[in-house]
């Protein structure tokens, strides 16, 4: 459910992003975009990977068998989403702002005065929006980390519903500019379903104690 979401939502930008102008602008302008958002991107799903791996590992309870100390558990695990949390909003700044910085460095791409012009605010947003990323890619494996596909799933679909609405509407306003904050549409509603799952409905969310050493 999760993949053909994401799927429709992706060809649903190209369809739109295809269909704003006659003269293959807007489409090379964003393809600039997704150049600028790829920069941090990679690296910010790779954390993606890791909290599938690491939250999962950690909420098992060990005992350790010559000293006896117990160690993991479900508290551990909610301090490791946390400090994962924590990384993932510092480095999504910290790429978001080298990817502002790159933006005249990659516009260097084309001698096309337009798509340059064109890809100006789309790829600005795509940095800003490293910020979420950061955030809702580790938010996201957490939900995978702890088994929470459904959540997982639903959020999704809902985050990419208002996504179809945005590239209904916003494009015919505001161009390629709005098929960006279509994206922003998309990153802010999975970012809400990773505050839901931590806060409310996931098996970190209640008030959990360390465990007794």
């Amino acid at each position: 459910m999760r993949n053909f979401a994401l799927n429709l939502t992706f060809l649903s930008v190209t369809r739109v992003t295809q269909g704003i102008d006659d003269t293959g602008v807007a489409a090379a302008a964003h393809a600039m975009a997704i150049q600028t958002f790829q920069i941090g991107g990679i690296v910010l799903l790779a954390l993606s990977t890791v909290a599938q791996t690491v939250v999962p590992n950690e909420m098992i309870e060990k005992v350790n068998e010559e000293t006896g100390e117990k160690s993991g558990g479900l508290f551990a695990a909610k301090v490791t989403v946390n400090r994962l949390m924590s990384w993932g909003f510092i480095l999504g700044t910290i790429l978001g702002m080298v990817q502002i910085l790159l933006i005249p460095l990659l516009q260097m791409a084309t001698p096309i005065e337009a798509v340059r012009k064109a890809a100006r605010t789309p790829a600005f947003l795509a940095s800003v929006y490293q910020i979420m990323n950061g955030l809702v890619f580790i938010g996201e494996g957490v939900m995978v980390g702890c088994g929470n596909f459904l959540h997982l799933s639903l959020s999704t679909v809902v985050a990419t519903t208002a996504t179809l609405f945005a590239l209904y509407n916003l494009p015919a306003w505001y161009g390629l500019t709005g098929v960006w904050m279509s994206f922003g549409v998309f990153n802010s509603l999975r970012l809400i379903g990773v505050w839901l799952h931590q806060s409310m409905t996931g098996p970190l969310a209640k008030d959990i104690k360390p465990i007794d050493k």
